[in-house]
């Protein structure tokens, strides 16, 4: 956590920032700033503390290239926006976005980062940075979205957050969470869904496995509530963290194992996964029927001995694919020529090409060392299909795409305000290049209900259909089904209650 001290200068009291963050980030300059916080990297590696010295910096792990789409997405809603004539005429959107590394603790951090600004020095008493961003876009998981609401809020910073990817239904609650919004439905849906899912294939004798998270342990209690209502029984309900000693995490796999059922709902983050199929590989559990949550079973994280042995025949919820015109030619021209000091451009092309950029340069990171071979300097973009580039677009990018013209609609209408007219006191307006964070969530929550709502739309319809799932035929656009041919009507009844869906 960032903490200023008051310290004497030759002009008198001033306060200065007890450490600079250390976290990697994407920036650039404009009148306006958009925070984003996203997850490109899936793991952290923490050093033992010594209480001597100073921490290390934070390094991280397991580049996510689909969480590198969703940066890029975020950059180029952002470019779009400040060549448009009509939304918000001569200004000029920049951001500042920062890798949480799918941890809480970070994410915190990041959020702190952008609610401070960057100056080193502000005047005291007041110890009052001036940040010129608007709002933050972010976080992926539920957990690290509820910690950066609680780490800012405990300030009185009443900063917009608009979280593309966090479905706890537990963030709706807006007398805790006052300025948070989403551009996906809450899990209430996905939750139920997963119910009628279960019912509908016949598996009345089920085990369970949750994330230890309000993400997992608040959606798994809501299926659980409506799998009960249609008479499925639970044969176990397990939970963990992948934080947790690896004994635990075995223990939980030899009930898997063991256990008279072999279908499995798995309400889990991506992160918690992929240390439980880990483990699952390791004691070779075979024949499970998985129905997975959208925190994992639409993700691309896994090896492909891994989803070929244990995962082919999962099965789970996905939002909506939606191609945004002119996004896949954008991301088609990223190349480390063109980004040459960017860190995370860098990562992107070392993990989706298994060759190292690496010049010899002392400064370079741990994971280089690593990389097989040298980059060639011939490999292209053009002709991949993968979570980079996945044909069609899935709905994540869509979701923050929504989230950035979200908040730039809101500062339109900012923009726009007539003295005499507007939202505040004496029907005072804001000043565009002189708001406070509170201002802009009063026109964001104008916005959401006189313009487009959709976030407060979102929370009511879910784009996933409930009540006539596989009455005839199954929306396959709106679900996973992995490495598997998807079923005909007839196949599907022809299974047996109870029984994993036959690879």
């Amino acid at each position: 956590m960032l903490a200023v001290v008051p310290m004497r200068e030759s002009h008198g009291m001033v306060c200065k920032p007890r450490a600079k963050d250390d976290l990697p980030n994407l920036s650039e300059d404009g009148d306006i700033i958009l925070g984003g916080v996203f997850s490109a990297h899936l793991d952290v590696i923490h050093d033992v503390p010594s209480f001597v010295v100073s921490p290390s910096d934070v390094y991280c792990e397991s580049f996510d290239i689909s969480s590198f789409r969703l940066i890029q997405t975020m950059i180029f809603a952002i470019e779009e926006i400040n060549r448009s004539e009509t939304l918000l005429p001569n200004i000029t959107l920049g951001y500042e976005i920062y890798d949480d590394c799918s941890t809480t603790a970070i994410a915190s951090k990041a959020a702190l980062a952008l609610v401070n600004g960057e100056q080193e020095l502000t005047e005291y008493p007041e110890c009052k940075g001036s940040s010129n961003v608007a709002a933050i876009i972010g976080c992926d998981i539920s957990t690290s979205s509820i910690a950066a609401a609680r780490t800012v809020g405990s300030f009185g910073i009443p900063m917009v957050r608009v979280s593309y990817f966090s479905t706890c239904s537990c963030l709706s609650d807006k007398q805790e969470y006052p300025t948070f919004f989403r551009t996906i439905p809450s899990d209430k849906y996905q939750s139920k869904l997963l119910a009628e899912l279960v019912k509908t294939f016949g598996w009345n004798w089920i085990g369970t496995v949750r994330s230890n998270t309000e993400y997992g342990n608040f959606g798994m209690r809501t299926f659980v509530e409506e799998a009960k209502k249609n008479g499925v029984c639970i044969a176990y309900s397990e939970s963990f963290y992948r934080t947790d000693p690896a004994e635990k995490i075995s223990k939980i796999v030899q009930v898997i194992k063991e256990a008279t059922t072999k279908v499995v709902v798995g309400f889990l983050h991506g992160g918690d996964m992929r240390v439980l199929i880990k483990e699952i590989l390791r004691q070779n559990v075979t024949g499970v029927q998985w129905i997975g949550s959208e925190g994992w079973v639409t993700k691309d994280i896994f090896s492909l001995e891994e989803e070929g042995r244990f995962l082919v025949g999962a099965i789970g919820p996905a939002t909506r694919r939606t191609e945004i015109a002119g996004l896949r030619d954008y991301l088609l021209k990223i190349h480390p020529s063109r980004f040459p000091e960017s860190i995370f451009v860098k990562k992107f092309w070392e993990t989706l090409f298994s060759c190292s950029l690496t010049t010899g340069d002392a400064t370079e990171t741990r994971s280089s060392a690593f990389q097989e071979r040298p980059c060639a300097g011939n490999e292209h973009l053009d002709g991949l299909e993968n979570a980079y580039l996945p044909a069609p677009m899935d709905g994540s990018s869509y979701h923050v795409y929504k989230a950035v013209y979200a908040v730039a609609h809101a500062l339109h209408d900012m923009l726009s305000c007539e003295e005499g007219n507007g939202p505040f006191m004496n029907n005072t307006c804001a000043r565009i290049f002189s708001f406070e964070p509170w201002q802009v969530g009063k026109y964001f929550v104008l916005f959401q209900i006189n313009r487009i709502d959709f976030i407060k739309r979102l929370n009511v319809y879910c784009s996933i259909p409930i009540g006539n799932l596989f009455h005839g035929f199954l929306f396959t656009t709106n679900f996973i089904w992995k490495g598997a041919i998807f079923p005909s009507e007839n196949e599907r009844k022809a299974w047996q209650q109870g029984k994993p869906v036959p690879k």
